[in-house]
């Protein structure tokens, strides 16, 4: 009976400790301790020993004990005659050691049996048919310089293929490709001026379908090398040469032309350069091929180097022309009676662009933006006309001198609207 009145009786199985008794009261046997006391020592006992012990590999010393007893076990009799035998420890020991090394043996036999099979290491793959280019001789040369601006446009670019296209051809009943690609331009910064700089217009193109990176760029470098547009005072140094392929790879942009250029005109192999490369929307290193098997692709500029647009922004001005007008296109046809939205881009003095309407030489309209930043960067500038009743126009949009007014740089572009 428990007469400890703060806690409840043990239950069957748990340790409390020794319960209390009276001195000299006898305990449930005569004069033996009490069950519980005897229990409550031993387990104490057995736990004083389990934690005085320190497991080791033994697996090694029993395997060579065992060995040991094989040769010399002993036994103990029990009975008369000895009829009835049982192992001494060392056999004892040695049933659970052979037991284990056997279970080792079986795993090991069949991991052994159904492991995977090594596979080969893999073989190389086998590299497609290089594109014959021009061997790149180190460094650019003095006129190409490297990095590009980040005006470049984004541009479609898929499909691209590491070998050469072919001019592409129509075929009876191909579908066509229309669509407008960035065109560059040498012309005059302003008109009847000897200095010369890069104008950038979004022309319209075809080409048979489908439509890749390939061909777009080839679309764009015809026109580039074509005829000038109408009413332009642009000038071309490609006259009678072709472009006849694009190639574009992970590490440049591969231009094969019928031939080379005998003019000394400015920008001339710079205007290949950006008109590729924004066609693409890349600014890859861009490397010509020659047909005829000439040297230079233009004076001063060989076969052997890779080209590419300016970083600095200097030096972008240095061959690019201060104003651009992307919207409306050159010839486009707008909605009478209703307002022309311009857009464009421009490096001008303090981000002042301004504008005019012309109507059969008569100024109609007029008026100042800016741009979002000013030179030498160059940043998009906006701005909306009057409505304009039916009719021809010459939109010019231009920078003048803070110092006499002069005009500074313009670009005009011939509009209709119906």
């Amino acid at each position: 009976m428990n007469t400890d009145a703060t806690g409840p009786a043990p239950r069957p199985g748990e340790d409390h400790g020794e319960p209390p008794t009276t001195a000299g009261a006898p305990g449930p046997r005569g004069d033996h301790p009490p069950l519980g006391s005897t229990e409550a020592r031993l387990r104490r006992a057995l736990h004083e020993e389990a934690r005085s012990m320190a497991p080791t590999e033994r697996l090694d010393a029993i395997l060579t004990e065992a060995r040991g007893t094989r040769a010399s076990t002993a036994f103990t009799a029990r009975g008369r005659g000895g009829d009835t035998a049982r192992p001494t420890r060392s056999r004892r020991l040695m049933l659970p050691a052979a037991a284990a090394a056997a279970a080792l043996l079986v795993a090991g036999t069949l991991w052994a049996l159904n492991r995977p099979p090594a596979q080969a290491p893999p073989v190389a793959a086998t590299s497609p048919t290089a594109t014959s280019v021009a061997p790149t001789a180190p460094g650019t040369p003095s006129g190409a310089s490297s990095g590009a601006p980040s005006s470049i446009p984004t541009t479609s670019a898929e499909g691209l293929s590491p070998s050469p296209t072919a001019a592409p051809t129509s075929a009876p009943g191909q579908a066509t490709v229309r669509t407008t690609v960035p065109v560059y331009y040498v012309g005059p910064v302003v008109a009847g001026s000897p200095q010369l700089r890069l104008f950038r217009e979004f022309a319209p193109a075809s080409f048979p379908s489908p439509s890749t990176g390939d061909n777009t760029a080839l679309a764009a470098l015809r026109l580039a090398m074509g005829p000038a547009p109408a009413g332009s005072s642009y000038r071309s140094a490609w006259v009678g040469i072709t472009p006849q392929s694009v190639a574009v790879s992970a590490d440049g942009i591969t231009v094969r032309l019928s031939g080379g250029t005998a003019s000394t005109q400015q920008l001339a192999i710079e205007q290949l350069v950006w008109t590729v490369q924004a066609a693409l929307g890349k600014s890859l290193p861009v490397r010509f091929q020659l047909a005829d098997g000439g040297s230079q692709v233009s004076p001063g500029h060989p076969v052997t180097a890779s080209y590419t647009r300016p970083s600095d922004p200097m030096a972008v001005l240095d061959q690019v022309a201060p104003i651009w007008v992307d919207e409306p296109a050159r010839g486009a046809v707008v909605s009478a009676g209703k307002p022309v939205t311009v857009k464009g881009v421009a490096s001008t003095f303090e981000a002042t662009v301004l504008w005019e309407l012309f109507r059969n030489g008569r100024r109609v309209d007029g008026g100042v933006t800016t741009a979002a930043q000013s030179a030498p960067a160059r940043a998009a500038y906006t701005f909306t006309t009057k409505p304009v009743p039916a009719g021809t126009y010459v939109l010019r949009v231009y920078e003048s001198s803070a110092e006499d007014a002069s005009t500074v740089a313009e670009q005009r572009v011939p509009l209709t609207a119906r």
